[in-house]
């Protein structure tokens, strides 16, 4: 049965909630339990609001100022209090890839700087804000949904309600490269293919969807959450790496 198909009957069951808050923490959790103490110990408490507030900025800030919705738990209560972290000084937002390379490639460069200034400059709150906009960016990115074409979107929330618990057990995390740069190609190159499986699996995720086969779907859930825990954890290990070797460097 064709893909069309198959959403057609996905949708006539209605739609559950998106993949929203508790994912996303648990993506940005497993990548942060797998970098080094030392690292983490930088953050100070930041560490933990990293993962229960800052990886949810990007969705908090498009309710505020897309939507004009403003949660009643905590966080900010207004989109120009975190629109410098979840938009690009040319007016782009950082939400997930947009599937243009300039675009989605100058978001990751930027989050990178900002990340890797921060942390060698001793700003754990600002570091670790960007690093929660980049986990976002990330686990967005490889969202199953967001690898379907845009007539496709409405089955996002049936599919991604959920993200099963895991862990990163014991996978050390990985220097992506010595530069910045250079880190962020890697990093990017990383998502587009994480997101190219998601592409060629996206029948098979449509039709498990359709028949509300949980077992399936969690498959293909936890695929994408480990990717993007992955690719969170050593985009994080590179940049705390890199900013330990800028305040090492000798200054003129």
């Amino acid at each position: 049965m064709r893909p069309s198909v198959w959403l057609s009957l996905l949708l006539v069951g209605g739609t559950c909630r998106a993949w929203d808050t508790t994912p996303h923490q648990k993506i940005t959790r497993a990548a942060l339990d797998s970098l080094p103490a030392k690292f983490v110990n930088r953050l100070g408490p930041e560490s933990k609001l990293l993962i229960d507030l800052y990886c949810i900025y990007p969705d908090r800030y498009q309710e505020m100022a897309e939507f004009g919705f403003t949660r009643k738990s905590a966080g900010p209560q207004d989109a120009s209090e975190i629109a410098v972290y979840c938009v690009r000084p040319d007016g782009e937002a950082i939400h997930g890839a947009t599937g243009d390379w300039e675009t989605d490639a100058g978001s990751l460069v930027y989050l990178f700087e900002r990340i890797v200034s921060n942390l060698a400059e001793h700003r754990p709150r600002e570091a670790a804000r960007f690093a929660g906009v980049l986990s976002h960016f990330i686990a967005d990115s490889l969202s199953p949904p967001h690898s379907a074409p845009d007539e496709h979107r409405e089955f996002h929330a049936v599919i991604e309600r959920s993200v099963p618990d895991f862990t990163l057990r014991n996978r050390a995390p990985r220097l992506a490269a010595d530069h910045l740069l250079p880190a962020a190609k890697g990093s990017f190159d990383q998502l587009y293919a994480a997101a190219a499986a998601n592409r060629k699996d996206l029948p098979a995720i449509v039709k498990a969807a359709a028949l509300h086969d949980e077992q399936s779907l969690d498959t293909y859930r936890l695929r994408a959450a480990r990717r993007a825990a992955e690719i969170f954890a050593d985009s994080l290990f590179t940049l705390f790496t890199m900013s330990d070797a800028a305040e090492t460097e000798p200054r003129p």
